[in-house]
């Protein structure tokens, strides 16, 4: 016979805290900052978006201006300057123009570039392919400046296509999803210096798989901030089957080796 007792109410008592924190120190690799021609920014200044990132326990984050995805790089750049310092390290974006790669080559001069981001190549309607982009691509390359591309907005077939011309440079791919599942291993496998940021990638058991095949040394954390929520994907890292040292690795240690590797 069935019982009839009445089960116990929910309350935070009996399903455990809401609230969640980085139990490992934490780097985003991917927020942009400041108001999109489409969109406006959630914070207007960098004093909110501090305030978002303790509330999730992000230390440090790698920033590029929004602006400069789809408008102007060069103008995004200078907009970005506002919003650097105190764990806030600057990302910049190169469009496909010769006085983008100028600015590029003067901010390196000063020792202010880390990373450089591709700007929206779908967006702005200029494929990314060698003979447009090669002379950026070989300056990164020599210089060892790491670049981070967003899949969510550049074709594959032209990333792969166009880096392999381009072994030697590392190379952060964006915003995967499930959509790319097929891609991804191709690219991993003929771009042995490409990591991938794991913002949207939500294949259950996807990220473990990956893991598995490619090492933790592959992969960083982001969140791809204000496109999408910082903490969604940082919550579900930390529930995968990871020890503390890959988990760290995955949280802020691989984006540091890539962001040291710059000359």
């Amino acid at each position: 016979m069935e019982s009839t007792k009445a089960s116990p109410p929910i309350s935070r008592q009996n399903i455990g805290p809401l609230s969640f924190r980085a139990r490992v120190p934490v780097f985003d690799a991917n927020i942009g900052v400041g108001h999109a021609h489409d969109r406006p920014a959630p914070f207007a200044d960098a004093a909110g978006l501090r305030a978002e990132m303790q509330r999730h326990g992000v230390e440090r984050g790698l920033i590029y201006h929004r602006q400069g995805e789809t408008i102007s790089a060069i103008e995004g750049n200078e907009a970005l300057r506002a919003w650097c310092g105190d764990g806030l390290v600057p990302q910049w974006v190169a469009g496909p123009g010769a006085d983008s790669l100028a600015q590029l080559h003067a901010l390196h001069a000063a020792g202010k570039v880390s990373s450089i981001r591709l700007h929206n190549t779908e967006a702005c309607r200029v494929p990314f392919v060698a003979w447009i982009y090669g002379e950026l691509l070989a300056w990164l390359a020599a210089e060892r400046i790491p670049l981070w591309i967003s899949l969510a907005d550049t074709p594959v077939a032209e990333v792969m296509e166009t880096l392999r011309r381009f072994p030697d440079l590392q190379v952060v791919l964006l915003g995967a999803h499930y959509v790319h599942s097929l891609a991804l291993r191709p690219l991993l496998r003929a771009l042995p210096q490409a990591a991938m940021e794991l913002s949207r990638f939500e294949n259950l058991g996807g990220i473990e798989a990956l893991i598995g095949e490619f090492g933790v040394a592959r992969f960083v954390y982001g969140s791809y901030y204000p496109r999408y929520a910082m903490g969604p994907m940082l919550f579900y890292l930390h529930h995968l089957a990871l020890d503390d040292d890959a988990l760290a690795a995955l949280a802020a240690g691989n984006l540091e080796r890539i962001l040291g590797g710059a000359r």
